[in-house]
């Protein structure tokens, strides 16, 4: 038995779910440029919701991106001080990979490649493996121009905004958005195997920043 806070603010939609045990309490709305404004008063009606407080949470899931420059950071640093202040620990999903999640759910594939909107002239790339009910990415920072479909496995499935660069690939969720709830789901898989992570190691991905996509391979 768990009790997880997940947030994802890396787009115009606010995401937030408590998981309490096996139930799952949610906000998923679009409020663009409200996020700062707006997600502790969330945060706060989920926990009364749920009839739990910031003391009764085990860990906290964000997802870090690539995004929103200031959805990401409010996102992390939110996480970091919930972490810091209750002393436990998180865990961090690049927010394309929740994208693959959802996925995985609506197509029978178990390798999926999500693909960020394009931010001069590059993308992002999170190709996303699944086992045992967690998932596992490796990360690309490339010139659109050097994208080949022949350079990702055959079965593969596609996801995220900029598959619209590439006709050769086909989106198979058009216009899905980061869901907080999926974090759930990889979060209590994670903290059931003791594989949480410290407060500082949350860090965003922004999408004009290579470097901090490095940071989390």
């Amino acid at each position: 038995m768990a009790n997880i806070l997940a947030i994802d603010t890396s787009t115009d939609t606010c995401s937030v779910s408590i998981g309490k045990e096996n139930e799952v309490f949610s906000f998923h709305e679009n409020i663009p440029r409200q996020h700062t404004e707006k997600l502790f008063s969330i945060i706060a009606d989920l926990l009364e919701e749920s009839k739990l407080s910031y003391e009764e949470l085990d860990a906290v899931a964000v997802g870090t991106g690539p995004g929103s420059y200031t959805g990401i950071r409010l996102a992390c640093a939110v996480a970091q001080g919930i972490l810091f202040s209750q002393s436990i620990k998180g865990i961090s999903l690049s927010s394309l990979e929740l994208l693959s999640i959802e996925a995985n759910k609506e197509s029978p594939s178990s390798t999926f490649v999500a693909i960020s909107q394009e931010n001069l002239g590059n993308v992002y790339i999170a190709e996303s493996s699944f086992s045992d009910g967690d998932i596992k990415s490796k990360f690309r920072f490339i010139s659109s121009d050097l994208f080949k479909r022949e350079g990702f496995p055959e079965d593969c499935h596609f996801v995220g905004e900029g598959c619209a660069l590439f006709p050769e690939v086909i989106n198979v969720l058009p216009g899905a958005i980061p869901k907080s709830k999926y974090l759930l789901e990889i979060a209590k898989k994670r903290l059931n195997k003791s594989e949480l992570i410290e407060p500082e190691e949350i860090l965003p991905v922004y999408l004009n920043d290579e470097n901090s996509w490095k940071k989390i391979k």
